[in-house]
């Protein structure tokens, strides 16, 4: 399984801060792959709908794109802040903290 997650947009947006982050899930030692797994599985990411509406009333809040290969699986959401799916908004705070 392969995650590519990129920020743009919000106030105080650096374009040169933002670039996307790969991650290779099989790649990753077992306990931190098994924990990523278990994030993209509880937001049931394959069902989620490719562009999930921003909030009523919502401006210059950050966007966040993911693009999830699995197998013969692709998959991109585009959601935007703030994140009212629980567990996609788990998803993306553990994307945003990961180290490349």
């Amino acid at each position: 399984m392969r995650v590519q997650f990129q920020m743009s947009g919000g106030v105080g947006f650096f374009p040169g801060l933002a670039a996307p982050k790969t991650i290779d899930i099989d790649a990753l030692p077992e306990a931190d792959g098994t924990a990523l797994k278990a994030l993209v599985d509880a937001a049931a990411f394959f069902s989620l709908p490719g562009r999930v509406p921003p909030t009523r009333g919502a401006a210059d809040y950050r966007t966040y794109e993911i693009t999830i290969e699995d197998g013969g699986r692709r998959h991109t959401v585009a959601v935007s802040d703030p994140v009212e799916n629980p567990a996609l908004a788990k998803l993306i705070e553990k994307l945003k903290s990961w180290k490349r």
